[in-house]
């Protein structure tokens, strides 16, 4: 016989062997399965009592003696309907596990006007056409020579990747827009965040002053939750 099978539901050797001594058996006492058996007194008593818990055999007591008996082998179905429930009810959880770690938050930090720039560069690598690049106005001097002028080629790169871009930014901000047609722009008349671009499950922060600092975020959790934010000033506008 082959008893792979009901190694597979999880019973040990010990524990198929007592099972299948008990049905050859019929009711009877520990003695005898160990007879029966050959196996070891303390491994018949350690599988016999597991057994129980799992359901898969019973006793009685006639006196002071047990006698055991295996359930039908039908009732196996029930024991592996038992186990599927039981992997039913922690299901959610192990998906949840296994969501959380294709997920995996990532974070890194560039430093400085130039280290600003590559961050950027970077949120649009390896984006698909008609991903959509979302974003709070950047909050910067329109003096700042270097910034405007990526920000114009980077216009172009997006444009280049078919990326779906828009943007919300404050109307007294609206005159720095007013060459960059190829935006979808809407201005709030209220306040709202700044210097946050959203693409292909990354966030990108960034802050300025005399030492600029970007923090770059592959988080898809944290981008849903700007985008729905965005989406719901947008809606407003």
């Amino acid at each position: 016989m082959d008893t792979s099978i009901l190694e597979n539901l999880g019973l040990s050797k010990g524990e198929i062997n007592v099972y299948l001594t008990l049905l050859e058996l019929g009711a009877n006492k520990v003695g005898r399965i160990i007879e029966k058996s050959g196996m070891a007194s303390s491994a018949v008593h350690n599988s016999v009592n597991s057994l129980i818990d799992k359901g898969l055999i019973s006793y009685i007591k006639k006196g002071k003696i047990k006698f055991y008996q295996a359930v039908p082998p039908k009732q196996l179905i029930d024991f592996i309907e038992t186990k599927k429930k039981k992997l039913e009810q922690i299901l959610p959880e192990l998906e949840l596990k296994q969501k959380l770690a294709e997920q995996k938050q990532e974070a890194e930090i560039f430093e400085g006007t130039k280290g600003i720039i590559a961050m950027l560069t970077l949120l649009i690598d390896n984006t698909k056409k008609n991903d959509e690049y979302i974003f709070f106005s950047i909050n910067v001097k329109e003096h700042n020579e270097d910034i405007q002028k990526f920000l114009l080629n980077y216009d172009l790169k997006r444009n280049e990747k078919r990326l779906k871009v828009r943007g919300l930014a404050p109307k007294k901000m609206m005159k720095l827009f007013k060459n960059r047609k190829i935006l979808g722009m809407k201005y709030p008349d209220y306040p709202i965040p700044s210097n946050i671009s959203v693409c292909n499950g990354r966030v990108a922060f960034f802050s300025w002053g005399d030492k600029p600092v970007g923090y770059l975020i592959k988080s898809q959790q944290i981008a849903e939750m700007y985008q729905d934010l965005f989406d719901s000033i947008w809606k407003t506008c």
